[in-house]
């Protein structure tokens, strides 16, 4: 009886690890790791094919994700765009499957930051891309209020429209320096040691005058140095931070706007440092 009895429990034992295994549920969260290993390898490209054939909504976010730094960092001209559209496409196809998905809100509303970015202001004005980003930033925490990647893109968001629009653009955004300052910090506190949170705080903090400002964003881009990098990603931050402290430390004004334009994806330094001063 101890025999049948036995041989019963290893064979419900050996049942119950099959079904986990092979469960739909199971089977989607090893796809997913596995397209994480891949972007945290840095194999973007791979990442967003194996998260797109998942046909889920976190599979998709990732693969907007990795397509938004394909763009950002490993393409040049017109491609960066291309990029930034399949990301987008990417972040609306995650919504889809899930409008609950904070993670969806924030791929459509990064995308649509980067696209904006490429096209110019004025245009990305008329379509609308400020005030849909703003949208799904604002439907992200709402869902999960204490995401700190929702309330970084959210202080990204206030950066840029002040930065690209000066008070004209802020009155008609609702935007300001002081809330896009406070979203930073907020994240930070939520997640200290993110260092793509600290990277694009930094580089946005850089392009604005102030010594308050440049004081903030290189005792950022200290923080962020004096870790190793964890992942591909960090390392290609921390290589454009080291840039940005060395021009930060020499006061190269000049060098220090090539590097932030650069970085952000803008069209040209601005001409003049001292006209971007927004925080007084």
């Amino acid at each position: 009886m101890r025999k049948v009895s036995g041989g019963f429990g290893r064979g419900i034992a050996l049942f119950l690890v099959l079904l986990f295994t092979f469960s739909p549920a199971y089977a989607a969260a090893r796809s997913l790791a596995a397209a994480q290993s891949e972007f945290d390898a840095g194999n973007f490209a791979s990442a967003a094919v194996l998260a797109r054939k998942l046909r889920t909504a976190k599979g998709d976010a990732l693969a907007s994700r990795a397509e938004a730094v394909r763009g950002e960092f490993m393409a040049e001209g017109e491609e960066r765009l291309r990029r930034f559209q399949i990301a987008l496409a990417d972040g609306r196809r995650a919504l889809s499957r899930d409008p609950a998905l904070p993670e969806a809100h924030l791929a459509i509303a990064v995308a649509l930051g980067l696209v904006a970015r490429s096209e110019g202001g004025v245009k990305a004005h008329f379509e609308g891309l400020g005030t849909q980003a703003r949208a799904h930033i604002g439907k992200a925490l709402a869902l999960d209020e204490g995401n700190a990647w929702a309330h970084a893109a959210l202080g990204g968001w206030h950066l840029e429209i002040v930065y690209e629009g000066g008070l004209l653009g802020a009155a008609v955004y609702g935007a300001s320096f002081a809330a896009g300052i406070a979203a930073y910090e907020r994240a930070l506190e939520l997640d200290p040691g993110n260092v793509s949170i600290a990277w694009q705080y930094a580089f946005q903090l850089s392009g604005f005058d102030g010594v308050e400002n440049r004081a903030r964003a290189a005792e950022l881009l200290a923080d962020m140095l004096a870790r190793p990098p964890g992942d591909a990603l960090e390392e290609i931050l921390c290589r454009s931070a080291e840039h940005l402290q060395q021009a930060l430390e020499k006061n190269d004004k000049a060098e220090a706007a090539r590097i932030v334009s650069e970085g952000l994806g803008r069209r040209a330094p601005p001409a003049s440092p001292a006209s971007r001063n927004r925080t007084r």
